[in-house]
C-alpha cells in the first residue's frame, strides 16, 4: 500500500499538463488588452501548445463580447478601441512548444514574433504568410531547417537562429533583402549558398560555432556590413574581404586558415580577431588602406616575422601575438603611436630580455624607443641603398604612415622643413609627446589634416589661438603635463573632437571653451587645481561618456552630476568633498549617478 500511495502523490505533484491547461492562460483581460495595444506576451507560462484562441484574437465573437465587462458606452459599436487594433506583437517565448499551428496564418498583420527558447523541430509553411513580419526570433530551438515559404517573408529586418540545429540554407535566403541582422551562431552549418550577397543591407552577421569551411564569394555584396563572425568553424581560406567599406568588426578565430586574410580597403575596420588560426605570417600588402585598425589579435598561430608595414596601422591599440614562433621584436613597434597593449609572451624571443617581456607593454616600448631611433626604422627599407637618414622622419616615409613622429627626442624647437614636408604628406597623426617644447610653433598650423594631436609631457604654457582654426578636423587631443592653466577660445570650433586629455596642468577651472564642443565624448582633467564643478555648463556635453575630475580641489559634488545619462566612467577621487563618501566613490559609475540623483530635490 505505501508503494501505491507514494505513486499517487507523485502524479499528485507531477500532474500533467493539459490543453485545457493551455488555454486557460489566455484570459479575458489578455484579450482585452491584446486588443488594445496589439500586443500580447505568454512568455514563461509552461506552454506546451498555444492556447487556441490566440489564432482567432483578431475576432471577437459576438458573446464574448457581451461577456466582456468594462464601463464603456456600447451604443458606439464604431468607437470600441478592442475592435481596432490587431495583434502586431506576439511574444510566446521560454515555454515548451513543440509545435506551431498552421493558423498562425490568421496573424497576417504580425511585425514581431519571439518564440525562443522552446523545443520546435520545425516550422509551419503558413509562417509564409506573415508578409508584415519585421523582427522574428527563433533562436533556442530544435529547429533542424527551414520551409521553403520560410523565404517569403522579405520584410525581416532582424531574424535570430542561433542555438539550433540547422544543417543547410536555401539560396533564396537572399530573398530577405530587408534583412539588417541575422544570426545563425552554434548551428550545423558547413555550406553557405551563392545569393548570400543580395542581402544588401545586412549590417551584422553572426555565423560564429558552425563548421563553415569557406565563404561565399558574393558575401563581398554585402556593402552595409559593420560586423562580421565567423569564428569557430573550420574556415580555410577567405575571399579578399576589400569590397566591404564599411565592416568594422571581423571575427576570424578558431579556424583553419592558413593565410592572412585579405583586408586591404577596409577602410573602417577596426576590430580583426585572428586568433588560434595556422596563419604563418602577416601579408605586408594587406595592410594597406586599414589604417582605423585599432585591435589585431594573432594568439596560437605560426607568426615568424613582424613586418616594418606594421607602421602603416598608426591607430593600433592592441596587438597580441602570443603563442607565435617569433624571435625578434622589430624597432618600427616603438613607432606605433597609439600601442597601448602589445602582448608577446610564449614566443622565443631573443632581442629583448625575459625580464622586461614580463614587465609588460610600457616597458617593451620604452627599451625599444631608448635602444634605437625608432622614428626612422621604417625609412632605412624605404630609401634607396647609399642614402643618408636623417634624425628626422622623411617625407616619404610620412606619407606613406600619415605620421609625424618626434616624441621622446628633447627637442626645445621643431624644424621648419619637417613640418612643410608633414603638410605635404597630409599627415592626421601628431606626436610631439616627451620633448622640451615651450610654445607650437606657427609652422605647424599648416598641417590642416590632423586628426590626432599629442603633446603630453612638454613645457607648454598655452596653445595657440589657431589650434581651434586650423586644425578643424581634430578628433583627439593629448596636452598632459605641461605647465597650462587655459584654452584658447577657439577650442570651441573643434567640432569632431571626441577626447581631450588636460590632466597634470594647472587648470583651476575647466575652460569655457570646453562646454562648446558638443561632440565631446571623453573629458580627462585629473590631477589640476579645479575647484568646482559646473553642471549647468557641462550639462551643454550630451554624449560625455568619460569624465575624469580626480586628484582636484572640487569640494562640491553638485546632484545634478547624475543627470548625465551617457556618462560610463566617472572619478572623483582624491578631491577634499565629504559627500559622496569613499565607500561610494568605489561603487561603479551606474551607482554612483545613481546616488546622486538620489540626493536632487523633488
Amino acid at each position: 500500500m505505501s508503494g501505491v500511495k507514494k505513486k499517487i502523490n507523485h502524479l499528485a505533484v507531477f500532474k500533467q499538463r493539459t490543453k485545457n491547461d493551455d488555454d486557460a492562460e489566455l484570459s479575458k483581460s489578455s484579450i482585452v488588452s491584446a486588443r488594445k495595444n496589439g500586443r500580447l506576451n505568454l512568455s514563461s507560462r509552461g506552454l506546451a501548445s498555444v492556447p487556441d484562441r490566440v489564432w482567432r484574437i483578431n475576432e471577437l465573437t459576438e458573446e464574448e463580447l457581451r461577456n466582456l465587462h468594462f464601463e464603456l458606452d456600447y451604443e458606439h459599436k464604431e468607437e470600441r478601441w478592442w475592435e481596432q487594433e490587431p495583434l502586431r506583437v506576439l511574444d510566446l517565448s521560454s515555454n515548451s512548444l513543440t509545435t506551431i499551428d498552421s493558423r498562425i496564418r490568421f496573424l497576417t498583420e504580425l511585425s514581431t514574433l519571439d518564440i525562443h527558447n522552446n523545443l520546435l523541430e520545425e516550422l509551419p509553411a503558413a509562417i509564409g504568410f506573415l508578409r508584415e513580419l519585421k523582427l522574428l526570433n527563433l533562436s533556442d530551438n530544435k529547429l533542424a531547417s527551414l520551409p521553403p515559404k520560410f523565404y517569403t517573408l522579405t520584410e525581416l529586418c532582424e531574424l535570430h537562429l542561433k542555438n539550433n540545429h540547422i544543417n543547410i540554407l536555401e539560396s533564396e535566403i537572399g530573398n530577405l533583402i530587408m534583412l539588417t541582422y541575422l544570426d545563425l551562431s552554434h548551428n550545423n552549418l558547413s555550406d553557405l549558398p551563392i545569393g548570400m550577397g543580395y542581402m544588401v543591407r545586412l549590417v551584422t552577421l553572426n555565423l560564429c560555432h558552425n563548421m563553415i569551411k569557406e565563404l561565399p564569394p558574393d558575401m563581398t555584396s554585402m556593402r552595409s556590413l559593420k560586423t562580421l563572425d565567423v569564428s569557430f568553424n573550420q574556415l580555410e581560406t577567405i575571399p579578399p574581404l576589400g569590397e566591404l567599406r564599411k565592416v568594422e568588426r571581423i571575427m576570424f578565430q578558431s579556424n583553419n586558415l592558413k593565410g592572412f586574410p585579405d583586408i586591404s580597403g577596409c577602410s573602417a575596420l577596426t576590430v580583426l580577431h585572428l586568433d588560434n588560426n595556422n596563419i604563418p605570417g602577416i601579408d605586408p600588402q594587406y595592410l594597406d588602406g586599414v589604417g582605423c585598425l585599432r585591435k589585431l589579435t594573432l594568439q596560437n598561430n605560426q607568426i615568424e616575422v613582424i613586418p616594418e608595414e606594421i607602421i602603416k596601422l598608426i591607430h593600433l591599440e592592441v596587438f597580441d601575438l602570443s603563442h607565435n614562433n617569433l624571435s625578434l621584436i622589430p624597432s618600427c613597434i616603438g613607432i606605433l603611436p597609439n600601442l597601448k597593449q602589445f602582448v608577446i609572451k610564449d614566443n622565443d624571443i631573443k632581442n629583448i630580455r625575459g625580464d622586461i617581456i614580463r614587465c609588460g607593454t610600457p616597458r617593451i616600448l620604452t627599451h625599444i624607443r631608448q635602444t634605437t631611433d625608432s622614428t626612422n626604422v621604417n625609412a632605412r627599407d624605404l630609401l634607396p641603398c647609399g642614402a643618408s637618414i636623417s634624425k628626422y622622419p622623411d617625407k616619404y616615409t610620412m606619407k606613406s604612415t600619415k605620421l609625424l613622429s618626434l616624441a621622446g627626442q628633447y627637442l626645445v624647437e621643431l624644424p621648419d622643413e619637417v613640418l612643410a614636408d608633414a603638410a605635404g604628406a597630409s599627415v592626421t597623426v601628431v606626436d610631439l609627446s616627451r620633448n622640451k617644447l615651450s610654445e607650437l610653433p606657427d609652422e605647424m598650423a599648416q598641417i590642416v589634416t590632423v586628426t590626432d594631436l599629442k603633446l603630453t609631457s612638454n613645457h607648454l604654457t598655452r596653445l595657440p589661438e589657431w589650434t581651434g582654426e586650423k586644425y578643424k578636423y581634430l578628433q583627439a587631443l593629448d596636452i598632459s603635463k605641461n605647465y597650462l592653466e587655459s584654452l584658447p577660445p577657439s577650442i570651441s570650433c573643434l567640432k569632431y573632437l571626441r577626447d581631450i586629455d588636460l590632466s597634470f596642468n594647472r587648470f583651476t577651472k575647466l575652460p569655457e571653451a570646453i562646454y562648446d564642443v558638443v561632440s565631446l565624448e571623453g573629458l580627462t582633467a585629473n590631477d589640476n587645481l579645479i575647484g568646482e564643478i559646473d553642471m549647468p555648463s557641462l550639462g551643454k556635453l550630451k554624449r560625455l561618456a568619460i569624465l575624469n575630475l580626480a586628484n582636484n580641489n572640487i569640494a562640491h559634488v553638485p546632484p545634478e552630476l547624475g543627470n548625465l545619462k551617457n556618462l560610463r566612467n566617472l572619478s572623483l577621487s582624491g578631491n577634499c568633498f565629504k559627500y559622496p563618501r569613499q565607500a561610494i566613490l568605489t561603487k561603479d559609475t551606474e551607482e554612483i549617478l545613481s546616488y546622486l540623483r538620489n540626493l536632487i530635490p523633488r
